[in-house]
């Protein structure tokens, strides 16, 4: 930090990726492979518990990536410097991004659980929303998308148990929604 109190965001945006690219490490480090109960073969044990886990990675990857994408793009717009506000809001983002390797093992153990689902869905929600409060405190973004998308998240949380663990697939939704309240409540700086 330098003497008026602001940080070089190239430093910041450079930890940011590290951080992110550690967290996808941590959740595929987290995928086991198959270990057949008495009677099961090998395949089944393979279909049953290590493809569900390696789809729940995959939509959680592309998540990330989406975060990102997002992340990227704040950075892009900040100019040399942050601010001390955009750099605890960029910590609040990178710490719950900490929180999904855990989040996604905690699922995967009964994807048809509220709780399980909660748990993931809430910790990708709050992503979003700490994505949202850095774009608004870093560069003057008043849009609406990350909220949007914090909702789709917890819409997986009632079709827990209705869609049998494959609620997830909810949040492809995300790129109709974030289309359309683009669309509608354009991104920017707020237009006081």
């Amino acid at each position: 930090m330098t003497n008026d109190g602001l940080i070089d965001s190239k430093r910041l945006e450079f930890f940011s990726d590290a951080v992110l690219a550690v967290a996808i490490t941590l959740m595929v480090l987290r995928i086991d492979p198959p270990v057949p109960t008495p009677g099961q073969s090998l395949a089944e044990a393979f279909w049953t518990e290590t493809v569900p886990a390696i789809v729940y990675f995959l939509i959680t990857f592309a998540v990330i990536v989406r975060f990102w994408m997002g992340h990227h793009d704040v950075f892009l717009k900040i100019g040399p410097r942050a601010s001390a506000r955009a750099l605890m809001a960029n910590m609040t983002f990178l710490a719950l991004i900490c929180l999904l390797p855990f989040g996604l093992e905690f699922f995967t153990s009964d994807p048809r659980s509220y709780l399980t689902t909660a748990v993931y869905a809430g910790l990708l929600a709050l992503c979003s929303l700490a994505l949202t409060w850095l774009a608004r405190v870093a560069i003057g973004d008043r849009s609406v998308d990350g909220i949007a998308r914090a909702v789709v998240f917890l819409l997986a949380i009632p079709f827990a148990d209705l869609l049998a663990g494959w609620s997830p697939v909810i949040w492809f939704l995300n790129l109709p929604v974030s289309a359309w309240v683009e669309r509608r409540y354009p991104s920017g700086p707020d237009r006081d």
